[in-house]
């Protein structure tokens, strides 16, 4: 291939992103409701197009439901006072300073989103939102083109670029109202202004990157240590020069924070003293709905999770108590696996293409300076994300893949080494047949329903992030998540009346119905013919679990695993029998103890539930012997 016809290629791919951008309906086909931090960065883009600022009034939210009939769910609102507003009566510089005395309420996240996308929201409406990721997705494929261009042939680096960004779950991005999509441009933009050597150039969009998302400082690593791999050049040399880059970004991105001071009143845009999130009902919106008496507490004042002996003190209202220190240990090594492979956020599924070019980088290589910078700074990053947020490294509940990934992913462009091009191509076409296509066939599906994919194969190949156990996607369906067996709360006016062999199951896949009765008993029917999982979280430490498994209308052929112990039984129609299991000792998840239940039923048969009728296996019932621990 030529180089006319893989840049030709490349601008009929960026103007297909342009043409779905305009001619999408987002409000219609979402059902006029927002998910994820939608509603943020949709009232704040219009805020600044028309108004100019990022406070919050009244009509925002009217200009909300203008399009989004639900409203701004979700929106992150801070109260705050200080910093300066816009005067047009004022002349030069056209500011006034807002009293102290005169609080007033913001939007809670970055400007920078919201800013790049204002002038095409002027033009086209919300439109001018998709539209910024569409360029933004655009102008990473084409500078991912340039960076592998400068090792490899047209048709190879134009392979490579594609399957790294259409190969996977990136485009679903395109249809959020959101930044992801724009992170993916701007780490794409740094990456290859410091592989042109521009680097003051670099210096800048890394500097705005780490403003938009703190961790994304990380992504100048390259930038700030190529100096110290200069062996032409004297060693203090070379150290004043990655000390100088390194200067220019954090300038950049102090630069940034002042401005969001000088709008706010307050640096932290998403801390300070008072920070919620709405739903339902919003400030201004009715009489007597104010930010005081509506909305949830989630400000964010401390870098990381809190440890026992470490934070003792609430750091913001709404805080979480501290975790236990082997909690926190346990989570991180389980984050370093799961990060790659985990069924919910791994690299693997998601975005296979990066998985197979780092591996690539290690074997067989051949591996650069610059593969050797980009793959340091993809685990660094990998670390430092697991650290700081062990519970939500993955970008929530409502998030498809690892959306906080998406700004690593230009880093990629770096690891694919020289003649591996194919290799890199052809994984993205596997992404698409077995992963990600389904995804992108369906994107606003799998956007407001986050999980839906994750209960079917090949997903299902993959562990589940334990570590995120409250906040996988699939659990956004209540009858999923967390229900009780035995009364796990108590009375919460006397401390320790909970049952302690009480117990939670979460239901991650269709291989059951959920919570049941049968004869007095409570537990779950499997679904006939079929492998489940199930996650039983107890309160205490389990010595043994005693399962009672009766038959369904045809009997059954159960096999039962539980931490990796198994049992297997054959049932005659409506038998029931008894099996004891030990279970390994848990995993520690917010003071509690998560064990691992797969089944699998041989076969089923139809029984009626209500009005209707069902194909069922066998119904499973479980009693925990536990060890009561000392009061805290």
């Amino acid at each position: 291939m030529t180089e006319r016809g893989a840049r030709v290629i490349l601008g009929l791919l960026s103007a297909g992103l342009v043409v779905i951008a305009l001619t999408t309906d987002l409000p219609n086909i979402c059902g006029g409701r927002f998910w994820g931090d939608g509603a943020t960065y949709h009232a704040m883009a219009w805020s600044l197009a028309e108004d100019l600022d990022i406070r919050y009034e009244a009509r925002d939210v009217f200009r909300s439901r203008r399009e989004f009939s639900e409203g701004p769910q979700g929106v992150f609102l801070k109260r705050s006072s200080g910093g300066f507003l816009v005067d047009a009566a004022r002349g030069f510089p056209w500011l006034r300073r807002v009293p102290p005395k005169e609080p007033r309420i913001y939007f809670a996240k970055p400007f920078v989103y919201p800013l790049f996308a204002a002038p095409l929201v002027r033009l086209f409406g919300t439109h001018g939102l998709l539209l910024t990721n569409a360029l933004a997705l655009a102008v990473a494929l084409m500078l991912g083109y340039g960076i592998l261009r400068r090792d490899a042939t047209p048709g190879r680096a134009l392979g490579a670029s594609a399957a790294l960004i259409l190969g996977t779950v990136a485009p679903l991005y395109l249809l959020w109202p959101a930044p992801e999509a724009l992170g993916v441009g701007l780490a794409a933009a740094g990456l290859y202004a410091w592989r042109r050597d521009w680097p003051w150039v670099a210096a800048v969009v890394f500097g705005i990157a780490a403003y938009s998302k703190p961790p994304n400082v990380l992504l100048a690593l390259p930038l700030c240590l190529a100096p110290l791999l200069e062996s032409r050049e004297p060693v203090m040399r070379r150290i004043v020069e990655g000390t100088r880059r390194g200067f220019a970004v954090l300038l950049v991105a102090a630069a940034f924070y002042g401005l969001n001071w000088g709008a706010t009143g307050e640096w932290n845009y998403q801390g300070g003293r008072e920070r919620k999130t709405f739903y339902g009902r919003f400030p201004f919106e009715s009489y007597g709905v104010t930010f005081g008496n509506s909305g949830i507490w989630m400000s964010t004042n401390q870098l990381g999770p809190r440890i026992e002996g470490k934070d003792e003190v609430a750091t913001s209202q709404g805080a979480e108590p501290p975790r236990s220190r082997e909690e926190y240990t346990a989570s991180f090594m389980r984050n370093l696996g799961y990060f790659w492979i985990g069924r919910f956020g791994g690299v693997v599924p998601y975005f296979l293409p990066v998985a197979v070019a780092a591996l690539l980088v290690v074997f067989p290589g051949p591996r650069s300076s610059a593969a050797w910078l980009a793959l340091a700074t993809l685990a660094v990053s990998q670390i430092a994300y697991i650290a700081q947020i062990p519970d939500n490294w993955y970008g929530g509940s409502g998030t498809v893949g690892n959306r906080y990934f998406l700004n690593l992913l230009p880093l990629a462009f770096l690891l694919v080494p020289r003649g591996r091009e194919v290799i890199v191509a052809m994984s993205g076409l596997l992404s698409l047949i077995f992963f990600t296509g389904g995804l992108l066939m369906a994107p606003m599906h799998h956007s407001l329903n986050p999980g839906d994919h994750a209960t079917r194969w090949p997903f299902r190949w993959f562990p589940a992030e334990l570590t995120m156990l409250n906040d996988l996607g699939v659990f956004g369906e209540p009858w999923r998540k967390k229900v009780p067996v035995g009364d796990p709360y108590g009375d919460p006016r006397k401390p320790g009346s909970a049952d302690p062999s009480a117990y939670f199951l979460y239901f991650p896949d269709d291989g059951t119905f959920g919570r049941d009765e049968l004869e007095g008993r409570t537990g779950f029917w499997l679904r006939g013919g079929s492998q489940a999982e199930v996650f039983l979280r107890a309160l205490e430490p389990v010595r043994r679990v005693a399962f009672l498994v009766t038959g369904g209308p045809s009997g059954d052929e159960v096999t039962l695993s539980l931490d990796g112990r198994e049992a297997r039984m054959r049932l005659r129609a409506h038998e029931t029998r008894n099996v004891v299991l030990e279970p390994g000792r848990g995993f520690p998840y917010k003071d509690s103890f998560v064990h691992v239940l797969r089944l699998r039923s041989g076969q089923g048969g139809m029984a009626r539930h209500g009005e209707s009728e069902r194909w069922v296996g066998s119904f499973v019932s479980a009693s925990l012997e536990v060890e009561k621990r000392r009061p805290h």
